[in-house]
């Protein structure tokens, strides 16, 4: 086995659970403690208790961040979707072709599941709360979803997901330039990142918002490597040949 490809115990424990399990659990503690709700307050107060959030209409925050994010992912969706093209021309992009096909799978899944969480979670944006000028009451998810109120489409966070989703190219850079892998994924959480506090900012997205589309995208991406490359038939073929390579030293 290639040693870029990850063995069946890292991408098991390493890449898919021990992430899954610590995200959980990190969102759990946040929900309990009401984080969201404190941070926004106190986001709210420095701004100047102003109903409506001050910078909601900030022009760095709303068009350079904001607006100018989404062209940011539009441009990385057409790179990578003219790229897939041509590797059915350019032989010297057919070895990547498979992960180019991956990796579009891997953003298309991710950005479709956070809008398809967005109709159904049922949770109000920060703007829309009675605390802060709205006039809805703060019910986070998972209570959201037996209220009987139509709160909003505000959960997962969407502006941040359009960057977070690019986490899964350190599953494409993993098969061709394994040294680089953390470098992609910086890039991803840096983007995300900075579209996420501009929508908390903003009174768009509580904390927990941005957190759950990463951790969404993280899962995703690891998942369609696992589909892909199939680790568990790697362990599996290195415990038959166990007997065979024995048979050979004997």
């Amino acid at each position: 086995m290639s040693q870029h490809l990850l063995s069946f115990n890292s991408w098991l424990h390493r890449h898919l659970l021990l992430p899954l399990v610590t995200g959980l659990l990190l969102l759990i503690v946040l929900h309990l403690t009401q984080v969201d709700l404190m941070l926004a307050q106190w986001l709210f107060h420095q701004e100047g208790d102003a109903p409506g959030w001050s910078l909601r209409h900030n022009y760095f925050l709303e068009h350079i961040l904001h607006n100018g994010g989404r062209h940011i992912v539009t441009l990385l969706s057409l790179t990578l979707l003219v790229t897939l093209a041509l590797s059915f021309f350019k032989p010297s992009l057919k070895p990547w072709r498979k992960d180019l096909l991956l990796l579009l799978a891997n953003v298309a899944i991710s950005i479709l599941l956070v809008r398809f969480g967005k109709e159904y979670t049922n949770v109000s944006c920060p703007w829309d709360v009675i605390q802060f000028g709205g006039s809805k009451p703060w019910i986070p998810f998972p209570n959201s979803l037996f209220s009987s109120m139509d709160l909003g489409q505000c959960f997962p966070g969407g502006h941040s997901s359009g960057a977070f989703a690019w986490v899964a190219l350190y599953y494409f850079a993993l098969p061709h330039m394994p040294a680089r892998r953390f470098k992609f994924l910086s890039f991803a959480i840096i983007l995300g990142s900075a579209f996420a506090v501009c929508q908390e900012l903003r009174g768009a997205h509580f904390l927990t918002h941005d957190l759950t589309s990463l951790l969404l995208c993280w899962v995703v991406a690891t998942l369609g490597y696992g589909i892909v490359y199939r680790p568990w038939c790697q362990r599996q073929s290195a415990t038959i040949d166990l007997p065979n390579a024995a048979s050979m030293r004997v």
